[in-house]
C-alpha cells in the first residue's frame, strides 16, 4: 500500500528519530478544548467567469453565480461483500497516480483479501485474538459493541476496543500495511500472516477508522493516531492504490501537538479525507473518540457494513440486546429451538449465529483478568469439558515426519466422551481441534457413518503442530492433518462400539465378528430361511423380527422390525437332506407351507395397498408443486414486467429532471440577462434625465437673457 501517513501517492523520504521508531515530524499545538479551525483547513477554490467585449454588446452579470460543470456520476460501491469486488463497466477507469513503472497494490486487493473469511464470526474472531494478545501489554478486557452512524442517523456501526498497550506511529502503519507480522514464531500467537486485521474489517464493512494510544516507553512521550482504511474512498474516487490516510499525535508538555512528517498541508489533507469520508459529523467529533480510551487502548470503528441479498444487515443486532448474531443460512431456526431443550449442546446448536456462544468457547483457557465484553455484558468462559461425560484421555503422536522438525512437539492430549445429553440419541458429534489456546475447528466431523453410528461423541485436543490456514478457520491440508484425521476417526470408532450402549443404543460388535454374524439359517419344519439382518439392513416387509447378535456373555437384544423369508422350491431335496421322508410330514410340512405363503401373499396385498395410496398422495403433492411453480413462475414474469416498468419510469422521471434542469438554467440565464438590460435601461433613464435637467436650466437661462 502506499506511504499510510499521507493521501498523497507520491512516496516521501523520510529521516529516522528514534523518539517515534523512525519516523521524521513536526509538532504543532493541539489541545482538546481549543477551537478546531486553528488546523489551518484549505478553503474551497472558486473559479469566475471574466467578460469579454469582442463584436458584441459587453453584459456584465449582476450578481449572479457562474453555471456549476456537472461532473460524471461517481461510482457507488455494493452494499453486499460478495458483490463488492465487481467493477461497473461503466464507471470511469482510475487514472494512474505517477508516471513511473513502479507496481502497487490495488484497492480491489482490500475486497479480494477479505474474501479468505467465508463466515463473518470468523472474522470478528480475528479482532479478538489481535486483543487478548494485548494481555502480556496490560490489557484487562476487550469490549465489542455497536451504535449509530452519526452522519446518516440511521445505520449501524461496529466498534471494537480494548486498554492493551496501543500503537506508537512505527507499529501503527506496520498494524496497516499488508503482509507484516511481528508475532511470527512467537510462543502462544495464532497470528503469523500480517493479514488478520486488514482481513477481518474488510470483511464485515466496507470502512473502518482505527484508534490508538500509546503511553510513552523507554523515555518516549506518549503518542496517538488515527488511520482510515476505507474501501468505499477508494472505490468512489478511482484510486489506482490502496492508501490510507494517518494523522499521528504527542503528548508534549500536556497538551497533544500534531507530528508532521513532510508538511503542515499534506498533514491537513489527510485529516479532511478522514473527516469526509468517516461516520462522524467535525473534526472534533472524531477527535473526541479518544475520549474512550483511558492512557492506552485502540478503538476499532468498523462502519458501512455489509448487507445480504435481501437488504438487511448481515450482522442481527435486534434479536438479542447483548449478542451480535447471523442471519442467513448460518442462522437455524431448528438448532435455536433445540439449544433450549438440551443445554449441554447448546453451543454445538449455536455457535455457527452467536458470537456469544462462539466467544465463550474461542480460547482453550483464558485468563483470569481478561474480560469478553459483547454489548455491555461480559461473555462467560465455558470449557466443552463441562458438557462430556464418561470421559476417556488419549495421547496422540503421530509419526516422525519431515514437515515437522521438532517431533517433541508432536503430542497432543485427546480427550473424548459423550456429550451429557447423548441419551436423547440426537445427532451432535465432533471434536474441538485448538493451535495455540485457539478454537480453529469447532466440532469437527471427522466420521460420517451411516445410520446413527457416533452420534453423542464429542472431543477436545490442542494440535500446535498442525498449520492453520489463514483465516484460522481450518488446517492447512497436510500429511501430518489427514493422519491426525484418521487417528480421531479411529478413537472415535472404537470409544462408539464400545460405550453405545451405556446411552441406550444396541451394543456394536467388532467389524470382523460383526460381518460373520450376518447369516442364514434353517427352518427344518417348512424349509423357510429367515434372513439375520443388520441394524442398517432395509427391506419392504412391513414387520421384520430382528434379533441383534451380542457377545459371549450378553444376552441378545430383541427389537421388532420387518420379517423377510427366502423361501427354497426345492422342498423335497431339503426335506431328504435332513432325513425327514415320510409322508405324513411331507403333508404336514405343505399345510404350513400354503399357511406361510398364504400369510406372505396377504402381507404382499396390503403392502402394494399401500404404496398405491402413496403414490396417489404423491401424484397429488406432484400436482400441487406443479401449480405453486407455475404461480411462481408467472410472479416471476410479473415481477420482471414490474421491475421494466419501474426502470422505464426511474428513466422518464430522470428525463424530466434533466429537462427541468434545463429551464431553471435558461431561466437563470434569462433573468440574469433581463437584470443587465434593466440595470443598463435605468442607467439611460438617468442620463436622460440629466440632459433633461440640463436643457432646462438652457431654456431658463435663455428666458433670463431674453427678459433682460
Amino acid at each position: 500500500m502506499a506511504e499510510s501517513g499521507s493521501t498523497n501517492p507520491k512516496s516521501q523520504s523520510v529521516v529516522p528519530d528514534s523518539a517515534l521508531g523512525g519516523l521524521k515530524r513536526d509538532l504543532r499545538n493541539y489541545e482538546d478544548g481549543d477551537d478546531t479551525n486553528k488546523f489551518s483547513i484549505k478553503k474551497s477554490r472558486t473559479t469566475t467567469i471574466e467578460n469579454t467585449s469582442q463584436g458584441c454588446k459587453k453584459i456584465v452579470p449582476l450578481d449572479v453565480k457562474p453555471l456549476a460543470i456537472v461532473e460524471p456520476d461517481t461510482p457507488k460501491l455494493s452494499r453486499q461483500f460478495w458483490k463488492a469486488g465487481d467493477d461497473d463497466e461503466a464507471a470511469p477507469v482510475p487514472l494512474y497516480c505517477s508516471n513511473d513503472a513502479a507496481v502497487r497494490v490495488h484497492p480491489q486487493f482490500l475486497h479480494a483479501n477479505a474474501t479468505s473469511h467465508k463466515w463473518a464470526l470468523g472474522a470478528l474472531a480475528e479482532l479478538l485474538d489481535n486483543s487478548l494478545d494485548e494481555v502480556s501489554n496490560g490489557a484487562t478486557y476487550v469490549h465489542v459493541d455497536s451504535t449509530t452512524n452519526k452522519r446518516d442517523g440511521k445505520s449501524s456501526i461496529l466498534i471494537v476496543e480494548d486498554n492493551g498497550g496501543g500503537m506508537n506511529p512505527s507499529t501503527f502503519r506496520e498494524c496497516l500495511s499488508l503482509g507484516y507480522s511481528r508475532k511470527r514464531n512467537l510462543a502462544n500467537r495464532v497470528g503469523q500472516y500480517g493479514n488478520g486485521f486488514k482481513t477481518s474489517t474488510m470483511r464485515l464493512g466496507a470502512d473502518a477508522i482505527v484508534f490508538s494510544r500509546c503511553r510513552g516507553i523507554n523515555g518516549n512521550n506518549p503518542t496517538q493516531s488515527i488511520g482510515m482504511l476505507s474501501y468505499t474512498f477508494l472505490y468512489e474516487t478511482r484510486k489506482c492504490e490502496a492508501i490510507v490516510p494517518t494523522i499521528d499525535f504527542e503528548l508534549v508538555d500536556n497538551k497533544w501537538k500534531e507530528i508532521v512528517y513532510n508538511s503542515t498541508e499534506e498533514w491537513v489533507d489527510n485529516l479532511e479525507t478522514i473527516v469526509r469520508w468517516s461516520p462522524y459529523l467535525s473534526q472534533q467529533d472524531l477527535l473526541d473518540q479518544f475520549n474512550h480510551l483511558e492512557e492506552q487502548g485502540t478503538r476499532i470503528v468498523i462502519y458501512n457494513l455489509w448487507e445480504d441479498d435481501e437488504g438487511k444487515l448481515e450482522l442481527d443486532f435486534d434479536t438479542d440486546p447483548h449478542d451480535i448474531q447471523l442471519r442467513g443460512v448460518n442462522r437455524d431456526e431448528k438448532n435455536i429451538e433445540m439449544a433450549k431443550t438440551y443445554p449441554n449442546s447448546r453451543h454445538f446448536l449455536t455457535y455457527r449465529h452467536s458470537l456469544r456462544s462462539y466467544a465463550s468457547i474461542l480460547y482453550l483457557k483464558r485468563p483470569d483478568n481478561f474480560r469478553i465484553i459483547l454489548r455491555g455484558k461480559d461473555v462467560e468462559y465455558h470449557s466443552i469439558l463441562d458438557d462430556m461425560m464418561m470421559t476417556d484421555e488419549k495421547t496422540y503422536k503421530p509419526t516422525r515426519s519431515p514437515e515437522w522438525p521438532d517431533q517433541d512437539e508432536m503430542v497432543a492430549s485427546l480427550k473424548l466422551g459423550f456429550v451429557k445429553d447423548a441419551h436423547h440419541h440426537i445427532d451432535i458429534q465432533g471434536f474441538n481441534v485448538y493451535h495455540k489456546n485457539r478454537l480453529i475447528k469447532p466440532f469437527w466431523r471427522v466420521w460420517n457413518a451411516a445410520g446413527s453410528d457416533g452420534r453423542g461423541v464429542i472431543g477436545i485436543l490442542e494440535a500446535n503442530f498442525i498449520q492453520p490456514a489463514h483465516n484460522k478457520q481450518g488446517f492447512e491440508r497436510t500429511v501430518v492433518l489427514s493422519k491426525l484425521e484418521n487417528r480421531l476417526i479411529q478413537h472415535q470408532k472404537n470409544y462408539w462400539s464400545s460405550r453405545c450402549h451405556e446411552i441406550g443404543y444396541a451394543p456394536r460388535r467388532k467389524q470382523k465378528n460383526y460381518e460373520s454374524s450376518v447369516t442364514e439359517t434353517s427352518r427344518p419344519f417348512n424349509n423357510i430361511n429367515v434372513v439375520k439382518a443388520s441394524s442398517s439392513t432395509l427391506a419392504p416387509a412391513p414387520f421384520r423380527t430382528y434379533v441383534e447378535p451380542s457377545g459371549r456373555n450378553q444376552s441378545p437384544q430383541v427389537e421388532t422390525r420387518e420379517r423377510s423369508y427366502d423361501i427354497k422350491p426345492h422342498i423335497g431335496s431339503t426335506i431328504g437332506n435332513h432325513g425327514l421322508g415320510t409322508s405324513s410330514f411331507k403333508e404336514t410340512g405343505s399345510v404350513n407351507l400354503e399357511a406361510e405363503l398364504q400369510k406372505v401373499k396377504q402381507e404382499s396385498a396390503k403392502l402394494v395397498s399401500e404404496l398405491q395410496r402413496q403414490k396417489a398422495l404423491l401424484e397429488l403433492q406432484l400436482e400441487e408443486s406443479k401449480a405453486k411453480i407455475q404461480n411462481l413462475e408467472k410472479a416471476q414474469r410479473e415481477k420482471e414486467l414490474l421491475e421494466l416498468q419501474l426502470k422505464e419510469s426511474k428513466a422518464r422521471i430522470q428525463n424530466l429532471e434533466n429537462r427541468q434542469e434545463g429551464v431553471s438554467t435558461i431561466f437563470q440565464q434569462e433573468r440574469a440577462r433581463r437584470d443587465v438590460t434593466e440595470d443598463g435601461l435605468r442607467r439611460k433613464l438617468r442620463d436622460a434625465s440629466d440632459v433633461i435637467d440640463g436643457l432646462r436650466k438652457q431654456v431658463e437661462s435663455f428666458k433670463g437673457k431674453r427678459m433682460l
